[in-house]
């Protein structure tokens, strides 16, 4: 696994210089997906668990949060998770992921605090843009086969048309 690239090892001084560095080591929707459907999981147990009166639940939740976390980190992401230097501060980020999951903002956070704007954003990082794209053009194409196709028929005359 690669080391995760914040400068010299020097301890964040707040949360908001923590949550871009958090989010560059989430670069993959992927590995956020991943994270999401374990935070999610680990929230659903431990409602469970005070609803069921089960202690063992939150347990399991934990496992199944960070379990997923994990080995999406070191499969996809191939870096180390910032849980194992930044604790709270990385479960505060996994919320704040959640949240931005929630009302439909993630993608443009993460961009943000990446530093991609449209123009600069990689190719692989838009499909949406690509397939826009694909679509543009096919539609372009489709238009001038049907404009050429009438173009070159002869008009014919109507039938029983009113006489101008």
């Amino acid at each position: 696994m690669t080391k995760n690239t914040h400068q010299a090892d020097k301890p964040f001084q707040s949360f908001k210089d923590f949550w871009p560095f958090y989010l560059s080591e989430h670069k993959q929707p992927v590995t956020r997906a991943i994270h999401l459907g374990g935070t999610i999981t680990g929230l659903a147990l431990a409602g469970a668990a005070v609803v069921a009166g089960v202690w063992w639940l939150p347990l399991l939740g934990l496992g199944a949060a960070y379990g997923a976390a994990w080995t999406a980190h070191a499969l996809i992401e191939k870096n180390t998770p910032a849980t194992f230097k930044y604790p709270l501060w990385s479960l505060r980020g996994d919320f704040k992921m959640l949240k931005h999951f929630a009302t439909g903002t993630l993608q443009q956070e993460v961009d943000r605090a990446l530093g991609f704007t449209s123009e600069t954003k990689p190719a692989a990082e838009r499909p949406a843009a690509k397939a826009l794209a694909k679509v543009r053009g096919l539609s372009a194409a489709f238009r001038n086969t049907i404009q050429k196709t009438f173009e070159a028929q002869p008009q014919k005359p109507v039938k029983n048309a009113p006489k101008p």
